[in-house]
């Protein structure tokens, strides 16, 4: 039945100008555009710039000694490959008292913003910022920077007084009987063993990968729309739905339809390359001068590939949410903002293909897509960077099959028995908007009441206020049953050892994750770390560090994610270990300190697993207690140094703990 679902859904997509237009021709035009127009545009500037006549103004202190300096610099012939540059002096100036050195100056400026004049100097005696050790005459040259031909002034100026400098210190050094031209002197030489190919490949990265993810988007955008959210509304999916297709099958046809959208932007753009990069049927700036194998394009499609399913399960699960076309384009700059900002990790600095960066999805892609074009390349560390966008997107298109199965998704029914029935039926529909609402609520104390609660009264506020009155909230109001949310039974009497073991354990593995999250991933600096760390500490004992910083936590942290939230989530997906995944995901979010997110995430993810595995919250909470305590306590008494190094058997030692711990894990017998 997938065949003719997917050829229905092909020729619908036909038929639809806006997706061939947005896949296919706008890549066909856009490269030879930007190729042409960049030629174009380029050559016209260099043009008007080489061509252009110069206005300049003398002002300041030393107009005498300025005006000789400068005429005479002008007076250079054009060095070599330079075009001969036409530089006037502006005859306003001439009007005014020289005397009058803020008159003259401030009619300077106003002609320089007026466009009047290109560049003025400032002629005047050192002062202070300058860091000259002797007193002398300096030249300041004044431009405006959002001016083509101000810049182009000052650049040509600066490079005639520069010379002009050397001339007058050569004529100086000759004349004092130095006996070698001052050139031939500690010659110093540049070698850029970066050839004109890699430099272009390197600016090339910083925008292919977006191109590609904004066109798949787009393009898949217009169809995913259409064949869920579209479709409610004209009320065709019922008729579907009726026929011989199964849902995963009709599912698996639109996922398809939508991946085929993104296979023609890959091949379009990667043949685009192909053709005006490696073939060579047009001129291509300086910028652009790319020297790419047929090898290379095949790796940037196998790059490219798992975006196109990744992409489409995600355009497909929020054409499912939305009840309607309008409700679905609400959605879309925040799916547009997720993919975008991964696909710029290439721009950052310090970010290279051998690095942990290559497990994140798209952020991945993106580092060794710049590695494909600018060199760098490795295959293992490349596998490894398209491995994890495909494991993404695997992951994701299966669930996208499983939620939208759903019947309420995919038709345009408004309700379903949970809507009727409401109260506790209704709330794994609702959790996850809570606790976004709960975020934003943790959010804005720290941020306007922060300095004036100061740590105590941050975590009475946070804990007290908003994780335990939100979490005692919802409760009541979708009247759930608090032994059953809050999992309040008692485990079997192992998982107390397993606690005991565990929590260390996963301590010491922590800090391992944490310090190579901060070395890879998030760079951060020591004296950051140790001022967070000094905040949290900061005039308190070893017992209230216990009682506001492990206790508190350990506790009411605990009710709120690894009971309610969790709830709500287990009920609302379908695999224990998703909910487990999502709830920490949660958790590390609510830390907010991006170098905090990863470490704190896996710890709540650990804890959501001691909850499902015991069905009871009090092994969680003593765990959660434990790493807090341990965290802190060992440090404060200083019975460690604050820069000790685990060795690897610690980490060996550690991973064997958790080990036994999640073995020994049980609920109790009944």
């Amino acid at each position: 039945m997938i065949g003719p679902l997917l050829r229905n859904e092909l020729r619908m997509l036909l038929r639809d100008t806006r997706t061939i237009l947005i896949a296919v021709v706008a890549p066909v035009v856009l490269v030879p555009g930007y190729i042409l127009l960049t030629g174009a545009v380029d050559d016209r500037e260099s043009a008007r710039l080489d061509s252009a006549t110069y206005t300049w103004a003398l002002v300041g202190d030393e107009i005498a000694w300025g005006e000789r300096t400068v005429e005479a610099a002008l007076a250079l012939p054009a060095d070599s490959g330079e075009a001969e540059t036409i530089f006037e002096r502006t005859a306003v100036m001439a009007e005014l008292d020289p005397e009058a050195v803020e008159r003259r100056t401030e009619l300077a400026d106003s002609l320089l913003e007026a466009g009047e004049i290109q560049v003025v100097v400032v002629a005047r005696q050192a002062r202070a910022e300058d860091s000259l050790d002797v007193a002398t005459p300096v030249l300041s040259l004044r431009y405006r920077s959002g001016s083509d031909l101000s810049r182009s002034a000052r650049g040509r100026l600066e490079n005639r007084l520069e010379r002009y400098r050397e001339t007058v210190r050569d004529a100086l050094y000759a004349s004092a009987g130095f006996p070698v031209d001052r050139s031939d002197v500690a010659v110093v030489v540049d070698d850029n063993v970066a050839t004109a190919a890699k430099e272009g490949g390197r600016f090339l990265a910083r925008f292919l990968l977006p191109l590609v993810v904004m066109l798949m988007l787009a393009g898949g955008s217009i169809i995913a729309a259409d064949t869920i959210s579209g479709e409610k509304e004209r009320g065709t999916l019922e008729t579907l739905l009726t026929s011989a297709a199964g849902r995963s099958e009709i599912v698996r046809a639109k996922l398809l339809a939508i991946i085929v959208v993104g296979l023609a932007v890959v091949v379009v753009n990667v043949a685009n390359l192909g053709l005006y990069l490696t073939i060579g049927i047009l001129e291509v700036p300086e910028g652009l001068a790319l020297d790419l194998s047929f090898g290379q394009l095949g790796l940037l499609v196998l790059i490219f590939v798992p975006l196109a399913g990744l992409v489409a399960a995600a355009l497909l699960l929020i054409s499912g949410f939305a009840k309607s076309y309008r409700e679905y384009q609400l959605y879309q700059p925040v799916l547009f903002l997720a993919f975008l900002l991964p696909s710029l990790a290439a721009l950052l600095p310090g970010l290279e293909l051998q690095s942990v960066v290559v497990l994140v999805p798209i952020a991945g892609l993106s580092v060794a897509t710049g590695a494909v074009l600018a060199g760098g390349w490795s295959l293992p560390w490349g596998l490894a960077a398209i491995a994890s966008t495909s494991i993404a997107a695997l992951l994701l298109l299966r669930w996208v099959e499983i939620v939208l199965s759903n019947e309420r998704l995919i038709t345009s029914a408004s309700w379903d028995e949970a809507d009727f029935r409401g109260g506790a039926a209704l709330f794994p529909r609702h959790v996850l908007t809570w606790f976004l609402t709960l975020w934003v609520l943790f959010f804005l104390v720290s941020l306007w009441f922060g300095d004036a609660l100061g740590v105590r009264g941050q975590i009475v506020v946070n804990l007290v206020g908003v994780f335990l009155g939100g979490s005692a909230w919802l409760v009541h109001r979708y009247r759930l049953d608090p032994v059953e949310v809050l999992s309040l039974r008692a485990p079997g009497w192992t998982s107390w050892p397993a606690v005991l073991v565990g929590a260390p354990s996963f301590l010491v593995l922590g800090i391992g994750v944490a310090q190579l999250v901060n070395t890879y991933l998030f760079p951060v600096p020591q004296s950051l770390l140790e001022a967070f760390s000094e905040g949290l500490t900061l005039n308190l004992g070893v017992l209230q560090l216990l009682f506001f910083l492990a206790l508190m936590p350990g506790v009411l942290e605990e009710i709120a994610f690894r009971g309610v939230l969790l709830h709500g989530l287990r009920r609302r997906l379908a695999s224990p270990w998703i909910a487990a995944i999502a709830c920490g995901a949660v958790f590390g979010l609510f830390h907010v300190s991006l170098f905090r997110i990863v470490p704190t995430g896996l710890l709540g993810i650990m804890l959501a697993l001691v909850v499902l595995r015991t069905r009871s919250i009090y092994p969680a909470m003593l765990w959660h207690f434990l790493n807090n305590a341990l965290a802190l306590v060992p440090a404060e008494l200083e019975w460690i140094e604050a820069d000790v190094v685990i060795p690897a058997w610690g980490y060996a030692v550690a991973a064997a703990g958790l080990v036994t711990s999640f073995l020994l894990l049980r609920p109790a017998q009944r």
